[in-house]
Order: structure tokens, then sequence, then C-alpha cells
């Protein structure tokens, strides 16, 4: 077994060059009770995207963060009022919330719904923003260097290795792909049916996969897709990782304050698409790299939800009659 590793050398990234934007990752078909791309696109992707503000700016890394801090069903009362000092009225408050008056699961979607809680006000939430950034939930700010990614494939292939050759045994923020799918799993705002379970814990190993492909071709300097990337000269670049087995990664460009979103076409290379309505399960921020700056990623993993999962869903047939 082979194994690369990234580094911030010109030659590294030549290597990821030949090995990665040779192939598409496969998209397996078949029969079986999963969901549609249509039916998920349904359900928004990222929660409380557009809340009222309660002391924070709407659509802001803090709103996200505090929003994922409540929502944490492993942040129990007593780790609530250990780690934010909140009260224990409060604490037992958002817990509490969790649960609804018929004993279901239940999320906060909006900072409204935390304000509405006994007791809440602005020193709460100064609390709970103070957590939420020590703790991790708010996305950092700036960049690390693209190195901690670890894939490996097959010695005495005969031929360089595509995506479908390789395994990814860490990504970009060096975390195992059973780390990822477990913090993945645990920022889902609803339940899951039974029949679904196998659904979701594959797609997102396989989006994981896909996802550190495309982001480690952003850093293969040379490739098709670095090519693309800087010609676009966006103010920033995004890489998303989604719950599509179509679009499993969709890449961001923000230029003179217009958002344009790319996804690999038929052929490989990126093709605009319209606004995506997939659930965003993890996204990394990309600086290409120039003269003045290194090159940088920073990834994420948001809240999303897709209700379609919350019960059975229809049989699918693809590609045959059976």
């Amino acid at each position: 077994m082979s194994y690369l590793r990234m580094l911030p050398l010109r030659a590294s990234s030549l290597l990821l060059a030949s090995v990665l934007f040779g192939a598409s990752l496969p998209v397996v078909s078949g029969c079986g009770a999963e969901p549609t791309d249509e039916e998920i696109g349904e359900d928004e992707g990222e929660l409380g995207s557009s809340p009222k503000s309660a002391g924070l700016a709407p659509g802001s890394l803090e709103e996200e963060g505090v929003l994922l801090l409540v929502n944490d069903r492993s942040v129990t009362v007593d780790l609530l009022r250990a780690r934010t000092k909140v009260t224990a009225a409060v604490a037992k408050s958002i817990v509490a919330y969790r649960t609804d008056a018929a004993g279901a699961p239940r999320w906060f979607g909006t900072i409204d719904q935390i304000d509405a809680l006994p007791s809440t006000g602005k020193v709460t939430f100064q609390r709970l923003i103070a957590d939420a950034k020590q703790s991790g939930y708010v996305e950092a700010s700036g960049f690390d260097a693209p190195t901690q990614a670890r894939l490996a494939y097959p010695d005495n292939l005969g031929r360089p290795p595509t995506s479908a050759d390789i395994t990814v045994e860490a990504g970009f923020d060096g975390k195992s792909p059973s780390e990822v799918g477990t913090i993945v799993r645990g920022r889902l705002t609803n339940t899951v049916d039974s029949s679904n379970e196998r659904f979701v814990t594959q797609t997102i190993a396989d989006t994981h996969k896909a996802f550190t492909v495309a982001v480690g071709n952003m850093f293969a300097q040379g490739s098709p897709h670095v090519r693309f990337a800087s010609a676009l000269g966006a103010e920033s670049l995004t890489m998303l990782g989604t719950m599509s087995a179509l679009k499993p990664t969709i890449l961001v460009a923000v230029k003179d304050g217009r958002t344009t979103y790319y996804a690999r076409g038929a052929s490989g290379t990126y093709e605009a698409i319209e606004t995506p309505r997939y659930p965003i399960i993890m996204r990394a921020r990309i600086q290409l790299g120039t003269e003045t700056k290194p090159q940088g990623v920073r990834l994420f993993y948001p809240a999303w939800s897709a209700k379609v999962l919350t019960g059975p869903t229809t049989t699918i047939y693809e590609g045959g009659d059976t």
C-alpha cells in the first residue's frame, strides 16, 4: 500500500494532480429503499439560514455555532452549566426543549426559540457564544496548511491511480472517515427511520471521500481544477459536500458580491449550476495560494436536515426492471 500525504510543495501537488483529477467517483445504483436527490432536495440544507436576530447577527457563524451547541444531545444539563455558566433554569430549559410533549426528539431551528425560553437574555447568549467558540461549534477564522490529509492506494497498479483506487484515511482536518461520520450524523436535525440508516451512513462516507479528493484537487498545482478555479478570479472559494449521489461536491465562488455554484459534469470539468437545494453536510473554505498568500483550507460540519429520511422511503429501481 502506498500513501499520499498533502505537502505544501510543488512536487507533491503535481503528484496529486496526476492521481486525483483523472476520474470522478463512481455512483453505485441499484434496487433499494433509498430517497432520491429530488426528495432530499425538498428539504433545506443548513439549519437556521434566516432566523430573526436575538442578539446575534442573522446568518453569522456565531448564530450557527450557538444552534449547534444547544442541539448537541451529548451536552447535558450538568455539562451545559459547567461549560457555559448559564443558570440551572436556562440549562434545564434548553435540554428539555430537545424533547416535545409527546416524547419525540426536537431541535432548535432559530435563535428566537432559545430567546423564548424562560430566563434567557443578553448574558445567556454571551455565554453560549463564548462556549460555542471555545468548543469548536463556530467555524474558526483563517486557514490551516493543507497538509493533514492522508490518502492510500494499492501498489503495483501498472497505471496512475484514480479516485476509485484511493482510500481516504484522514481528511484535510486530520479526522478519519469514522470521526467525520459521527460528527455529521450527530448534526442531523431530524429523526431517521431505521430503513434509512444504512443509506445515511454510506452517503456520508461516500461524500467524505469525494469531498476530500475534490479539496485535494484545489491544491494539485497545474491540474485542470486549479486552472479553472484560478481563472474565476473569485474573492472566496468554498467546496461543499452534499447528501446527493449525483452532485456530492459543489464549488462555490463569490466575486463582486455574486455567488456562483459549479459541479462536475459528465466530462469531469466544472459547470455552472443553479443554486443547489441538497443538504450540505461539510464545507471547506479554500485559499489557492499566490506569491503573497500560502495555500490554505478550513473545514467545518454544519447542521443539516432531510425530513424525507424520517419515514420509510419508497423502493427505487434503476437500470432494470427487477
